[in-house]
């Protein structure tokens, strides 16, 4: 059975992977040229084909090089990286993620007042969907 692709990042995969999501696509020099520091071509190269067995990446030929992209949006890579963080740290409760932002301050004001908006657009968006579902009945 393959092998499913890691929720997570290490810092060094997620550096190479804001790269390749704010390119589109890139070579491994590329990449490497980005990369804060003076990362090592090779070792560049083996993070890439890391991320590629975790099917985080893919890759083309174009000459004797390779050009790579992401398999997943950024959000959506997010959204995995959290629910994994929720479900492994936050024992499963995106309550408890929350409650701990808004009391160690990481929160402000207008990113609760924001988060309120959000929350109200998903309500009347639910709303609206359970009137028409009940209409074709």
């Amino acid at each position: 059975m393959p092998r499913r692709p890691a929720k997570t990042f290490t810092d060094k995969e997620l550096e190479i992977m804001r790269v390749i999501w704010e390119r589109g696509e890139a070579s491994a020099r590329e990449i490497q040229a980005r990369l804060p520091g003076p990362p090592h071509y090779n070792t560049v190269l083996t993070i890439i084909r890391v991320l590629e067995r975790k099917r985080h990446l893919t890759h083309r030929a174009e000459g004797k090089s390779h050009i790579y992209r992401a398999l997943q949006r950024p959000a959506k890579s997010r959204g995995h990286v959290l629910g994994h963080l929720i479900e492994h740290v936050f024992g499963g409760s995106p309550a408890s993620l929350v409650l701990h932002l808004v009391e160690t301050g990481d929160l402000s004001e207008a990113d609760l007042h924001r988060a309120r908006q959000v929350l109200a657009r998903r309500r009347a968006g639910r709303k609206t969907v359970k009137t028409l579902k009940k209409g074709k009945r």
